[in-house]
């Protein structure tokens, strides 16, 4: 994957209140630079190796409790492969995050003290340069659509 790739889930534990409150099934979104993952999950954000991160997708493909969920996962890689200065920034920010509380109360209450995923990957590209996050307010969906265009 290229660095800047984002891996998208669909389904899963909480379609129900995310699609009521976006409109979308998309629910979980994660960054990917140098085969390392990164995602804003419970209990807070981190990273991990790709390689493991597929491992555990491929498991929840096949677990019948999350396919009565209709869970699914997909990535988008950039159309055009981000510079240097762009994927410095990116990581930077990225990486300052580590260990940030997961909160997804943010979505519904403003809850700053923490991130929730759709927050942490749209502020990361926006340090590209490319796109403008929402912030506290960028679901998986609206960030979806952002990337349209410049992903594929």
């Amino acid at each position: 994957m290229l660095d800047g790739s984002v891996i998208f889930w669909s389904g899963g534990l909480l379609v129900g209140p995310i699609s009521n409150n976006t409109g979308s099934l998309l629910t979980h979104v994660a960054i990917v630079f140098d085969d390392i993952v990164y995602e804003a999950t419970p209990p807070k954000v981190r990273k991990l190796k790709l390689s493991s991160y597929q491992t555990h997708l491929q498991q929840l493909s096949r677990s019948g409790f999350w396919q009565r969920r209709n869970f699914s996962w997909f990535n988008m890689q950039p159309i055009v492969a981000y510079t240097t200065s762009e994927l410095e920034a990116m990581l930077a920010y990225a990486e300052s995050q580590l260990g940030r509380p997961y909160r997804l109360r943010g979505w519904w209450s403003n809850d700053l003290r923490g991130i929730f995923c759709s927050q942490y990957v749209g502020n990361v590209i926006e340090k590209s340069g490319r796109i403008r996050s929402l912030d506290n307010r960028e679901s998986p969906g609206s960030l979806h659509k952002k990337l349209r265009g410049l992903y594929v």
